[in-house]
């Protein structure tokens, strides 16, 4: 009954309640997700598990894990794609918590683990992307789990974890391939290493086991550790490399994995940020509010203990801040750069963070608290009440969008639930970083839930793209091609329409509008952020004749977008 009146029940709570909210009441979300699902869709349906696609287009960015991982669920659950993906999201997001939590305990106690997980439960940029469906979080739940055993070998000598952080290292690699060890785990596992051979060298260690460990009983269990992670990698390397093309291989290993770092591919493949060494810095302060100014007094006061203390700080603190320069130099030296590359760095921010709300409890404190609090509240005021000030919203915004925010929903009330709780959190004599994460939680949950709906709508591509496919018939469909298809475009068609439209270039799409071509007579283009004239936008010249059959705009929230059905003129 003890626990029940305790902060540390409610932190529970909380953070159960923000892994689920927003979570499962909305449709597939622009750009990633109608890719994810689908991936998940054509696998569950093929029982290919080696070789992803969607569309009956090899998607091979990155390995299967995540979609292996969704189709599992899948059969054991009887979900359709898209909920059993989001609920591998919310099991995922609960065990890279408990995996930080483990972690930050083996750090400095267990405390110290509360306050991370209630830490990384609120930072924005693990929220979004635990709520988003995209295989981040695969990736940041087993680099998490092999930190985790790392720990528990090197900070408490038990080696058999070793076992444990081979098998995770390489769900890791099948998260998201090579980066997951380099960027990942390979930073904080040589931290951890080097300290643990530093102790048992000057035998530092305390218990009879570590003094007493050999040097060739540790070389052991490395090397099981790395033989049992070269066998899960290899579970799916070696079936990949014998079923997929020299092409497909090529575009795994070398275009997505070694020309994302040295920017060979991002001609072709996008994202290019060369010469851009601190394009995290901003990102970094977004993804870690609204704790961001307890990292930055976190940075401050370290960078004045390394200068005033002459470099002899905590080695809690030494590891902490050898593990960021290290990743953030990988980010850095990496051509390719995307804010969402941080997703599974957030464990990493959130035991900075937390180790400055335990330092840090001062005035100061309880005033950024209050100051964060009252900006959420006045947020979220301003959300539920959307009919009174709907008016004043941009005109671009669609129909349907319009009609939701001119209406009152019943998540309308919960925010006002949600704001009397945060009072009640603030009074109460709590430590302050467990009210500001309470408060935090309680933001996010009223948050989510009432928006993401109006997120839905905006966003939404089922409506209008149905209103579109039904305007083709059955018999024209095999007889139909695409031309400058997204993989979001093709995707979406495939889900909803269960048609997978086969592409063509620009110079064929020409010869079809010609009626020049045996296998096709009408074509999908797909013109995307343009007003240009379909002929335009192909590049083709303006005496090819063609006809204009039906146009669609899926897109609801880009007015510029436009799917038009063409054909040869008569």
């Amino acid at each position: 009954m003890a626990f029940l009146r305790s902060w540390q029940c409610y932190l529970v709570l909380g953070i159960v309640a923000v892994v689920v909210s927003g979570l499962f009441d909305h449709d597939v979300l622009t750009p990633d997700e109608p890719r994810v699902m689908a991936v998940i869709k054509s696998m569950f349906l093929s029982g290919n598990l080696v070789i992803p696609e969607f569309a009956g287009i090899p998607f091979v960015e990155k390995p299967p894990l995540f979609f292996a991982y969704a189709v599992g669920l899948m059969h054991l659950t009887g979900l359709d794609a898209l909920m059993a993906g989001r609920l591998g999201l919310a099991i995922l997001c609960l065990l890279t918590l408990l995996a930080t939590f483990r972690f930050a305990c083996l750090l400095q106690g267990r405390r110290f683990g509360w306050a991370s997980v209630a830490v990384l439960a609120t930072l924005e940029g693990f929220l979004v992307n635990f709520h988003w469906l995209r295989v981040d979080a695969a990736l940041a739940m087993t680099s998490m789990g092999a930190i985790w055993a790392f720990g528990e070998a090197y900070l408490r000598g038990r080696y058999r974890w070793l076992l444990v952080a081979g098998v995770f290292t390489g769900l890791a690699f099948l998260s998201k391939g090579p980066v997951a060890i380099v960027l990942c785990i390979a930073p904080i596992w040589l931290l951890l290493f080097m300290r643990h051979l530093y102790l048992l060298k000057a035998n530092l260690l305390k218990t009879t086991f570590e003094r007493r460990s050999a040097w060739g009983r540790i070389l052991v269990w490395h090397l099981v550790g790395m033989a049992l992670m070269a066998l899960v990698m290899a579970a799916w390397i070696y079936p990949f490399y014998l079923k997929a093309s020299p092409e497909l291989w090529h575009a795994w290993f070398w275009d997505n994995q070694v020309g994302r770092l040295t920017g060979a591919s991002t001609d072709t493949l996008g994202h290019n940020h060369d010469g851009e060494p601190f394009y995290y810095a901003s990102g970094v302060i977004e993804y870690t509010l609204p704790w961001s100014g307890f990292l930055i007094a976190w940075l401050a006061v370290t960078f004045r203990e390394l200068v005033t203390l002459r470099g002899r700080i905590r080695w809690q603190t030494a590891l902490m801040l050898g593990w960021l320069v290290l990743t953030m130099l990988v980010l850095g030296i990496s051509v390719t750069k995307r804010t969402m590359y941080m997703a599974p760095l957030m464990p990493m921010f959130a035991l900075m963070i937390a180790d400055a709300a335990l330092r840090f409890q001062g005035r100061i404190a309880t005033w950024y608290r209050r100051g964060w609090a009252l900006a959420m509240g006045v947020s979220l005021a301003v959300f539920a009440v959307t009919p009174l000030w709907a008016q004043y919203f941009p005109k671009e915004a669609s129909s349907e969008l319009m009609q939701w925010l001119t209406s009152w929903h019943i998540t309308a009330p919960v925010i006002g639930l949600a704001l009397t709780l945060m009072v009640c959190v603030e009074i109460t004599r709590w430590p302050g970083w467990v009210k500001f994460a309470l408060i935090t939680m309680l933001f996010f949950c009223s948050g989510l839930n009432h928006l993401m709906p109006a997120v839905d709508v905006a966003k939404d591509m089922r409506r209008e793209l149905h209103a579109l496919a039904v305007q083709i018939p059955e018999a024209q469909r095999t007889r139909t091609a695409s031309v400058g298809f997204t993989e979001t475009m093709s995707s979406i068609f495939y889900l909803y329409s269960d048609w997978t439209v086969p592409g063509v270039d620009s110079a064929r799409a020409r010869r079809i509008l010609l009626g020049q071509d045996e296998e096709y007579d009408y074509l999908l283009l797909d013109r995307y952020n343009s007003t240009k004239d379909p002929l335009t936008w192909l590049d083709l010249p303006a005496d090819t004749p063609y006809r204009v059959l039906a146009v669609g705009h899926p897109r609801s929230n880009k007015k510029n977008d436009a799917v038009y059905w063409l054909t040869a003129a008569p």
